[in-house]
């Protein structure tokens, strides 16, 4: 794979494109056909860039998009139809079950515990495991006209991809069941009620909104990232006392980092320059006046 720190990187696969720029590493899901729903080949091709951005130290930020003005489908119904399954033979359920789980670790799994910020930019539909997908990523950006959905009990399933685990951490117990259950179309604005949705942004908007975002966000130094991600999981499950305990052990190693030096040293210095045209002869003439 390509390190070069803008311009295509290869996926060795159509159905995921990836591109960097600066230290954003963006990867579209690209089966607009079929509404970008999974194929084998994609979720490979994801397991693999996923390592490949965990590994870059130049990679700072990971945006997940989908194709065609689509977000994902998650299961391909048409393959699902038939009998069909992406993981494996259809008379081979414990060959399937290894590779769903291998691939769901691969994907869902490494992007909720990569140590760089993940933001997914929501088109159209995100549904099924494809909401799980975006459900797995830090921040999540929908335009006006998206539309989220579990879909799972209409197919008479459960969820998979971390879906039912990323519900109940968001939303809570009771709405994760509401949502599992009845499958209600979410609107952006109500998915970002209900915490689905960091943001709801006008259409037209949200691909530049995205861009600036992830590019503020590769300015955040890394260890701080890091120790931000840990604090945030930790929470879920750890007493406060530990949880603090885990935040001073982390600010006493990030006060002794060049990145905390350095960005105390521009604060200051700005406020230097901030006092000094404040303290100019034309600024005390006013005041005098």
């Amino acid at each position: 794979m390509s390190s070069c720190s803008s311009g295509s990187v290869a996926t060795g696969t159509a159905h995921l494109l990836a591109t960097r720029a600066g230290g954003v590493l963006t990867l579209t899901l690209n089966r607009p056909e079929v509404r970008n729903a999974f194929s084998r080949e994609m979720l490979e091709a994801l397991a693999a860039m996923l390592d490949f951005a965990a590994g870059a130290r130049d990679i700072r930020v990971v945006v997940l998009a989908g194709a065609g003005g689509t977000f994902c489908a998650g299961g391909d119904l048409t393959r699902l139809a038939a009998g069909e399954s992406i993981f494996g033979p259809a008379d081979a359920p414990a060959v399937r079950l290894a590779a769903q789980k291998a691939l769901q670790r691969a994907t869902v799994v490494r992007l909720r515990e990569l140590d760089k910020p993940s933001i997914a930019l929501i088109e159209g539909a995100a549904v099924g495991a494809g909401l799980g997908l975006a459900l797995a990523c830090d921040l999540r950006y929908a335009g006006a006209s998206a539309m989220l959905r579990t879909g799972f009990g209409r197919l008479g399933l459960a969820g998979d991809f971390g879906c039912t685990w990323s519900l109940n951490r968001l939303v809570g117990a009771s709405r994760a069941l509401e949502l599992l259950y009845l499958s209600p179309p979410l609107t952006a604005a109500r998915a970002q009620e209900l915490g689905l949705v960091t943001e709801t942004v006008p259409d037209e908007r949200l691909g530049t909104h995205v861009s600036e975002l992830a590019e503020r966000l590769t300015a955040v130094p890394p260890d701080a990232v890091k120790a931000m991600k840990r604090h945030v999981a930790r929470a879920h499950d750890h007493d406060l006392a530990s949880c603090a305990d885990a935040e001073a052990e982390w600010h006493v190693r990030l006060l002794e980092s060049g990145a905390h030096r350095a960005a105390v040293r521009a604060i200051t210095r700005g406020r230097v320059r901030a006092a000094g045209t404040l303290a100019t002869p034309e600024n005390s003439g006013a005041k005098q006046s």
